[in-house]
């Protein structure tokens, strides 16, 4: 289960709860349930192993093979996603344990004893390694020359793994988990990377963001309203195409360095 699914699977719970406080909530498909570790210490969603302690169990039907903001359509599957318009994401949830909290804490107070009170910019310039997420890939270098027109007023962080490079003149953490990286951007003054898991995070902890979209798939789909979404409406958008795709390097294309940087700036001003 893809991190940014799962977070999003913790909007639904949330909204849910709005109508149903009693119950608890299991993930999966009636028969088979799905964990992730955002599900860790959510107090709300238990495994399925559990379900015989309570009297109220919902199931949420959000799992691999079964996205609420696709529509499964073998005729198209092999080449492209095909979205369900209807579906909106829902702010999620994170609950961090005293450990990750202890642990961002204490990040961000050694970078804050280097910066002082300047903005700290979260950023994650890097799109999953699968099939279509090509398409919602800006361009590294576009990321650097953002950080370059920026970093004199602003700082940037830039959290890495694997073989992945950090941008240069960014602060950079390597091989933290994702939960202890949510950790840390809950407590920076912005959000700046493409549509995906770390985005909901963004959202989950109520951090302000700029998020590119492009034209792959739609803020409307799996973007929040209070985070400042560029997405580019050309003929095809949201085109969801699996392979390399014209569409969206044009709809990546249009949108320039310049449109970033003052989006930042208009919210950090």
């Amino acid at each position: 289960m893809g991190l940014g699914d799962a977070l999003m699977a913790t909007g639904e719970i949330k909204e849910i709860r709005k109508n149903i406080r009693d119950a608890k909530f299991v993930v999966g498909d009636g028969t088979l349930s799905y964990w992730n570790e955002v599900f860790n210490n959510n107090p709300y969603i238990i495994d399925i192993n559990e379900i015989s302690k309570y009297k109220k169990i919902v199931w949420i039907k959000n799992y691999e093979g079964n996205r609420p903001y696709r529509i499964y359509d073998k005729s198209r599957h092999k080449d492209f996603y095909t979205w369900n318009k209807n579906y909106k994401a829902k702010k999620g949830e994170i609950f961090f344990s005293k450990s990750e909290k202890d642990f961002s804490k204490s990040v961000i107070q050694k970078i804050r004893n280097k910066i002082g009170n300047k903005k700290l910019i979260f950023i994650e310039p890097y799109v999953k390694i699968r099939r279509g997420y090509q398409n919602r890939d800006w361009g590294i270098e576009k990321w650097k020359e953002v950080v370059s027109k920026l970093i004199d007023k602003y700082e940037f962080l830039h959290i890495t793994y694997g073989d992945l490079k950090p941008i240069e003149g960014c602060i950079n953490i390597h091989g933290i988990n994702f939960r202890n990286s949510a950790a840390i951007l809950e407590k920076c003054d912005l959000f700046i990377g493409t549509e995906g898991g770390m985005h909901h995070a963004a959202a989950a902890t109520s951090c302000k963001a700029v998020v590119i979209f492009g034209g792959h798939i739609s803020p409307e789909i799996t973007g929040y309203d209070f985070h400042k979404n560029i997405y580019v409406d050309l003929p095809n958008s949201p085109c969801g195409s699996k392979n390399i795709c014209q569409h969206c390097k044009e709809c990546m294309r249009l949108i320039s360095i310049e449109t970033v940087v003052h989006e930042i700036k208009e919210i950090l001003k």
